[in-house]
């Protein structure tokens, strides 16, 4: 399937992908199971109806007659490209859930359709920056270092289901219903699904009981994590509202610099590097330490070079592996990025996979329940 690219696409250097441990980017390979392909299929027909409901709904926003005409020739070239699948699976390589999305992708863009959630991440960004400093206050105010980092991690998966291309959840984000407690209060937590404990160890060591001021989870004195790289996932709640707090204590209470990369081209609701640097250029104007972040360096944005809801790890944007060359952590957020995508990568950095189970099919896969959080940390090596 074609796909647009950055000229220079570069594997991320902390990615394990040898001959005697090859790297796949794809949990399931749908080509060789005939019902999870049948479902998958059937859930991208629904999936794009449901787009077209949400465009006679006004959901998007400023839906004239000209984006209908888009929107009806996209369900039109994505059903046919479906169709063709369903009889020949291999028609275009390996079938995946990550091949499926990208091929969405490509179909809105064939079409005219650069960015349709354009306007819905404008409001939704709009209203968790409104958010963002009393949501602060709140986690500064635990002060206990141990207990402020598990909620700050928990935070990151509430933020993670304002996801509009998770189905079961699309009502409640169109109508308004879902805020962020709900979301906080409908994830599940299993233990073999949720190791939090052992990175928040990781990290603050013996100083749980301080208060702040970069401590470590080293003796060394330097910080535990010099430099860590955040893979991010939508806009709105899920980045302002639980990444970028859980960013800001990397770099101001672990003394970490953070590399935050979203996408380079939009998905979904999925964040842009555009947006994003918009994103914390304003919440440094909210808030005095995200401020001296942004203006010390410590918190830089860089693209991955996708666009797509998955991610490769194979095929980074050159300008992002060269911030990532030192990067001793390696943080994946998503359900597309670390459940359909990348849920078997291993880095010979510490790494932690942070995602909701928001699909049943993909928690069976994992032999988990819908609404499981996923809060994977593995050392490096592991």
């Amino acid at each position: 399937m074609l796909d647009r690219q950055p000229a220079k696409l570069l594997a991320l250097p902390q990615l394990v992908n040898t001959a005697a441990d090859p790297y796949q980017p794809d949990t399931v390979d749908l080509s060789k199971n005939p019902e999870q392909q049948e479902y998958w299929i059937t859930a991208m027909e629904r999936n794009t109806r449901g787009l077209l409901d949400l465009a006679d709904n006004g959901a998007l926003a400023n839906v004239d007659e000209a984006m209908r005409r888009k929107m009806t020739s996209f369900v039109t070239l994505y059903s046919s490209h479906l169709c063709k699948l369903r009889e020949r699976p291999l028609a275009y390589g390996p079938m995946s859930v990550r091949a499926l999305l990208g091929l969405r992708e490509q179909c809105l863009h064939e079409v005219g359709l650069e960015d349709i959630f354009a306007q819905v991440k404008s409001r939704e960004t709009d209203a968790a920056l409104i958010a963002l400093p009393r949501m602060l206050e709140q986690t500064d105010r635990i002060s206990n270092i141990a207990e402020r980092l598990q909620v700050l991690v928990h935070n990151v998966l509430a933020g993670n289901m304002f996801d509009w291309g998770a189905t079961d959840l699309r009502d409640g984000l169109a109508d308004g219903s879902l805020d962020f407690e709900k979301a906080r209060q409908k994830i599940t937590w299993q233990p073999q699904f949720d190791n939090t404990s052992e990175f928040v160890e990781a990290v603050v060591g013996d100083n749980s009981s301080s208060s702040g001021g970069s401590e470590s989870g080293s003796d060394t004195g330097r910080p535990r994590y010099r430099k860590a790289v955040v893979f991010v996932d939508n806009s709105g709640a899920d980045v302002c509202l639980g990444v970028l707090p859980f960013a800001r204590f990397l770099v101001s209470t672990i003394g970490s610099k953070v590399v935050l990369a979203p996408n380079s081209r939009p998905a979904l609701n999925d964040v842009t590097e555009r947006e994003l640097n918009d994103i914390v250029s304003r919440a440094a104007r909210a808030d005095d330490v995200i401020a001296r972040a942004v203006s010390g360096k410590q918190l830089v944005v860089c693209g991955t070079g996708s666009g797509g809801p998955c991610l490769d790890l194979r095929k980074l944007d050159e300008r992002l592996v060269r911030h990532c060359r030192n990067a001793d952590l390696v943080v994946i957020v998503g359900m597309g990025r670390a459940i359909h995508s990348n849920y078997r990568a291993r880095f010979t950095c510490d790494s932690l996979k942070l995602a909701v189970f928001k699909n049943k099919m993909a928690a069976d896969a994992a032999h988990a329940s819908i609404y499981d959080g996923l809060s994977l940390y593995v050392p490096g090596g592991n």
